[in-house]
């Protein structure tokens, strides 16, 4: 665990290292640049190294909490429609937002705010996607927990928010549908508000804290409801705290950066083959390797833009790093041939 956990660690400082010195360069055309920068582009890389590790960290930890919660090695806050549902939301209050701005003269302070409120309804439209998927994934005759119906939820309420918030941007003006299309499929900004990282960066460390003192509880959990009740622990208290914290971290990275996939999936999964199934262990190790992943990824797409002309959104890279590499541990872990 020690040395996994310096490893992790070096990993995830030469990766920040890296995506501070490297990046495209707009003075004579789109070109890659090499060097550590000062001034307003230290200020920009710093502010987009800031929001890539905290939603990489964030994703992770949630993976690790759903996948516990579900035992099911395929839940991730993307396949659950946690994403969606904090999207959706999203794009919801962006809609309303301007409705209003157009009846109404708002005054600056008065867009602030509402501008600032779009947390609140992310972290909603995760806390209802996941509340959807927990009450269509139970058996009607028993009430308890299906795992497998519960992924089946999940992917339908995903598909679904997917369709609705492409008929919501059908509606937006023009020149806020190439924002939404690139925030759809994930993407990070130089200029993510402070307010913003501050949020997430305190959400964040709330959330881990809390899965630490709970490492004990969610390794019983891990077990079958009778063994763990047997233990003295509360399923029915452990899931609810696990759906809040999972919903409050999706919440805090779709708010940053959009729906992102693959990074809960496949972290958690990275994580359990260097340290084994403990939590105690697990919640220390994911969230670094999320935060590494992310801004690895985050510096594929800034690094795009000097091949393609305009960056490629960092959820295409996850996707495009992340499916392959999930395979792969599967075809391992199941003797796929």
């Amino acid at each position: 665990m020690r040395y996994a956990a310096v490893l992790v660690s070096i990993a995830m400082l030469l990766a920040m290292l890296l995506s501070l010195c490297t990046g495209p360069s707009f003075d004579h055309g789109v070109v890659l640049t090499l060097g550590f920068p000062t001034g307003q582009i230290l200020h920009l890389r710093l502010v987009r190294l800031a929001a890539a590790a905290i939603v990489g960290a964030s994703l992770s930890l949630s993976g690790i909490l759903l996948q516990n919660l579900l035992r099911n090695p395929l839940a991730d806050p993307y396949v659950l429609g946690l994403s969606g549902g904090a999207s959706l939301a999203i794009m919801v209050w962006i809609f309303l937002i301007g409705l209003e701005s157009q009846a109404v003269h708002l005054l600056p302070w008065e867009s602030d705010v509402l501008g600032m409120g779009h947390t609140a309804p992310a972290f909603l439209g995760a806390a209802g996607a996941a509340a959807c998927c927990f009450w269509l994934g139970r058996r009607t005759r028993t009430g308890s927990m299906d795992p497998v119906r519960m992924i089946l939820a999940g992917v339908i309420i995903s598909t679904i928010t997917g369709a609705l918030m492409i008929l919501i941007n059908s509606f937006l003006p023009a020149y806020q549908q190439n924002h939404v299309y690139f925030y759809l499929f994930g993407y990070i900004s130089e200029i993510t508000p402070a307010w913003l990282l501050l949020v997430g960066a305190l959400g964040l460390a709330g959330a881990w804290g809390g899965g630490l003192f709970m490492a004990r509880t969610l390794n019983i959990a891990s077990l079958s409801d009778i063994e763990a009740a047997s233990l003295g622990v509360s399923m029915q208290k452990t899931r609810l705290i696990n759906f809040l914290l999972s919903s409050a971290l999706t919440a805090i990275s779709v708010a940053i950066a959009g729906p992102i996939g693959f990074v809960g999936l496949i972290c958690p999964h990275i994580s359990r083959r260097l340290v084994g199934p403990d939590h105690r262990r697990l919640l220390v190790i994911a969230p670094l390797i999320g935060a590494t992943l992310l801004v690895l990824a985050d510096l594929l797409a800034r690094i795009s833009a000097t091949w393609l002309n305009h960056p490629v959104p960092v959820g295409v890279i996850t996707a495009l790093i992340g499916g392959p590499l999930f395979l792969y541990m599967m075809r391992n872990t199941t003797g796929w041939r």
